[in-house]
């Protein structure tokens, strides 16, 4: 394989935040599970869905950021960018669980393809331009904020679009789809080592055997990420419903989801000049304790204090996504920067997996209300069980003051 030279490493860089834009660029987001409902599911079918969604990552998400390191990471891309696009395809007939099934699945594969492999590929090239490590804090930051954008601008544009019908932001949103697919052809591949092929159990232990032994932040890190976001998935999964109960027009849900996913974007955007002044502590404690009392607001708040208190999970995803991957990703060889990556996610999946079954059955049972309450329960106990210690491991590291340095 040819070096590329820094102009088409400087390309690289602009195509993969592209690429980035395009992937996320999902219109139907802001009334994703109105638009389950108009084709057939119950919000229990809803969430049942998505942990199907997330079985499917589970199975893929791991081997395919191996294959990332092992084959390269644009082929990986361009594989995973193509089924993307017949994923949003499968979006134009689709109708009840099943047809939908196969939706979730081809974008399950496509999104696990790329999951990982987008980031190290980003991660290297801003290396390679660079020439050391201390430039890279840019890629995590980067790439989460123009992701960010992205379905900021896709929920604006979902307002629009809901002017005319909601087939209409589906095939924008197919568009997206396959524009994400073409400009991945336009991808190098940085300078950097890759994985032997001579044993492939000795590749994985070798990663496993880094993430969970090499340190107690970097497996708190880990951990962290793997089950963490599980406190502002829910949210972002119940708003929409919620926002009907408290009767919220639908014409409004783009302009409401785009605002808050800005604060997203700005969120993660300053995380790290946030970190750098305040100290890991406060910012942890900002991310572990945000969601607790965000649900509590939104279970106790009427129609303006809840869109308010939304503010609170969109706020906390920013600031916790990019302060953890950083921390994670300065710890990690190029090597195995995409397996690793793809881990954490892995981690994650299959938390979802297994307890979207369990809101969806609370929300049938008893109700928005309490179920919001037990997620701020759920939040509290991984806020006193994974972060924490976290924290306590970071100031022993490095005096409190930022992750990535402990």
């Amino acid at each position: 394989m040819s070096t590329p030279t820094r102009r088409q490493l400087e390309k690289n860089y602009q195509r993969v935040l592209a690429l980035a834009f395009f992937q996320v660029f999902l219109v139907l987001m802001p009334v994703i599970v109105l638009f389950f409902e108009s084709r057939g599911l119950t919000l229990p079918e809803v969430f049942l869905l998505q942990a199907w969604f997330a079985a499917v990552v589970l199975v893929m998400e791991a081997p395919s950021g191996y294959l990332a390191d092992l084959l390269g990471r644009k082929r990986v891309i361009v594989t995973g960018t193509f089924f993307l696009g017949v994923g949003q395809s499968v979006l134009l007939f689709a109708e009840g669980f099943w047809q939908l099934a196969l939706f979730e699945s081809c974008l399950g594969l496509g999104l696990s393809l790329m999951s990982g492999a987008d980031l190290a590929l980003l991660y290297d090239t801003e290396l390679a331009l660079k020439g050391h490590a201390h430039g890279s804090r840019k890629a995590v930051r980067r790439l989460f904020t123009t992701r960010n954008v992205s379905e900021a601008l896709a929920a604006a544009t979902c307002s629009v679009l809901l002017i005319w019908s909601m087939e209409a932001a589906v095939y924008v949103q197919v568009a997206g789809g396959w524009i994400a697919f073409l400009l991945a052809f336009g991808l190098v591949e940085p300078p950097g080592n890759r994985m032997s092929r001579d044993s492939h159990v000795g590749n994985i232990g070798s990663v496993l055997r880094h993430l969970l032994l090499n340190g107690a932040v970097l497996r708190l890190t880990f951990l962290a990420m793997s089950v963490w976001a599980l406190t502002t998935m829910f949210a972002v999964w119940l708003l929409q419903k919620h926002w009907q109960q408290l009767g919220i027009g639908i014409v409004h849900y783009g302009y409401l989801w785009a605002a808050l996913t800005f604060v997203s974007a700005a969120a993660g955007r300053y995380a790290l000049s946030l970190e750098d002044r305040f100290g890991s502590t406060a910012m942890l404690v900002i991310v572990g304790i945000g969601p607790v009392l965000g649900y509590l607001g939104l279970g106790t708040l009427g129609a303006v204090g809840g869109v308010l208190v939304s503010v609170v999970f969109f706020a906390c995803r920013g600031f916790g996504h990019v302060v953890l991957s950083d921390a994670l990703n300065k710890r990690v060889p190029s090597e195995f920067r995409a397996t690793a990556n793809s881990f954490a996610s892995l981690g994650f999946r299959a938390a979802f997996a297994l307890t979207a079954p369990l809101v969806a059955a609370a929300l049938d049972l008893w109700g928005m209300e309490t179920t919001f309450l037990i997620l701020g329960g759920m939040s509290l106990v991984i806020f006193g069980t994974l972060v924490v210690p976290l924290i306590g491991a970071a100031r022993r590291a490095q005096g409190g003051n930022r992750i990535a340095e402990a």
